[in-house]
């Protein structure tokens, strides 16, 4: 046992490939990796808000948010990539994906123990999986979408895309205990209260992951608007814990009438979530395409308070679709989260620190800085609990 302490479519916007190209290129080639020494957990550690990533070359951190210090760091087996991260539900467990987007680990937070482990390429079969993870809210299950190919000696044969479904006491060899097929161009997962999984592609489709049983909970691509160019969404950041969501961004031209005369379009960000307490599923125009985001959500304390990051920090009245303040950062964050009071935000991703912002007037707060290399494609997951 390991034990260590220590979319899709074309929109019509002109960003869509800046957005693809810088993020290969950070994704692919990385910042320059520091020594990475993994430390035991403080005990001085207080209750509070906690933070968990994981960045180069494969460590997994808890970040004391209330300290602004690493509280523990865990060094996780295999090679980094994508480094998407889900919780257990009483956040003792950090279930990982990694190992260039094909394993999953359950790493104990708080002692770096390796409590369940998956790998999903078997045979001749490689499986990677894009930033599709998610926990059932009893604990008991993890599930993935998986993109198979069987390796054969004169040529790759695509298989078909499915959710495997994992038990997390299967221990350090787990393999799935079903599967079904499911929709292609899955980045994105998350779970509702009732055990519903929610996959976000080129729609958001509800699947009931006893029978396989499979809808459309969000229309995106297949919304049909004529008034509306086909949205062009960048998600591969579950970030919507904190407000007990599912949410994702999306860009699109809005057509002053049915021509769709694309100079006379206005450009729009919007966003789509689902409430995971209830399944209510909605889409907002949250304000105008002016500059490149990658991420963004809702305050928790001021829902019509939508925030997003790349280059900048921003803010902006969903009622009004109107941008309210704006920062410039120091580098580019991919990832943006918040406290679980909504006063402060956290960004995260590209290279090894979380930049920390008071969310009333965007006043730069610190920095955290990580032991080791960029967080890359990396989530965050933020949560509160006294150790």
């Amino acid at each position: 046992m390991y034990k260590v302490n220590s979319v899709y479519t074309n929109a019509g916007v002109a960003c869509r490939a800046a957005m693809f190209g810088l993020l290969a290129t950070v994704a692919i080639s990385g910042c320059a990796e520091k020594e990475n020494p993994v430390q035991a957990a403080d005990e001085s550690a207080t209750p509070g808000d906690f933070l968990v990533v994981v960045n180069r070359p494969n460590t997994l951190h808890l970040v004391d948010l209330k300290q602004r210090k690493v509280a523990n760091s865990c060094q996780l087996p295999g090679d980094f990539g994508p480094a998407t991260v889900a919780m257990s539900p009483d956040n003792r467990v950090a279930y990982v994906l990694t190992n260039r987007f094909e394993n999953i680990y359950g790493v104990d937070v708080d002692t770096c123990e390796i409590r369940f482990s998956a790998r999903q390429s078997q045979g001749d079969e490689r499986v990677k999986s894009i930033g599709s993870i998610a926990v059932s809210p009893d604990g008991r299950e993890v599930y993935t979408h998986q993109n198979p190919t069987r390796l054969l000696i004169d040529r790759y044969e695509v298989q078909p895309t499915r959710i495997a479904v994992f038990d997390t006491a299967g221990g350090l060899d787990a393999k799935p205990v079903r599967t079904f097929v499911a929709p292609r161009q899955i980045s994105i997962m998350a779970t509702g209260a009732d055990g519903t999984l929610y996959l976000g592609g080129r729609d958001i489709y509800a699947m009931n992951v006893q029978t396989g049983e499979t809808r459309i909970a969000l229309a995106s691509q297949s919304v049909g608007d004529p008034l509306e160019s086909p949205r062009d969404s960048l998600t591969v950041w579950p970030i919507g814990g904190v407000n007990h969501e599912m949410v994702r961004m999306y860009s699109a031209a809005r057509f002053k009438d049915a021509s769709q005369d694309m100079e006379t379009a206005d450009y729009v960000w919007g966003f789509e979530r689902i409430d995971l307490a209830t399944g209510v599923a909605e889409a907002k125009v949250f304000g105008p395409l002016e500059v490149v985001l990658f991420s963004g959500m809702a305050r928790p304390s001021d829902p019509n308070q939508f925030y997003a990051a790349l280059t900048q920090l921003k803010k902006f009245d969903v009622a009004s679709q109107q941008e309210l303040q704006s920062v410039d950062l120091e580098h580019s964050y991919y990832c943006v989260n918040f406290s679980t009071d909504g006063s402060e935000v956290y960004l995260a991703g590209t290279f090894n620190d979380i930049a920390i912002y008071d969310a009333d007037s965007l006043e730069k707060l610190g920095n955290i800085e990580l032991p080791g290399g960029d967080m890359a494609l990396a989530n965050t997951q933020v949560f509160s609990r006294a150790l």
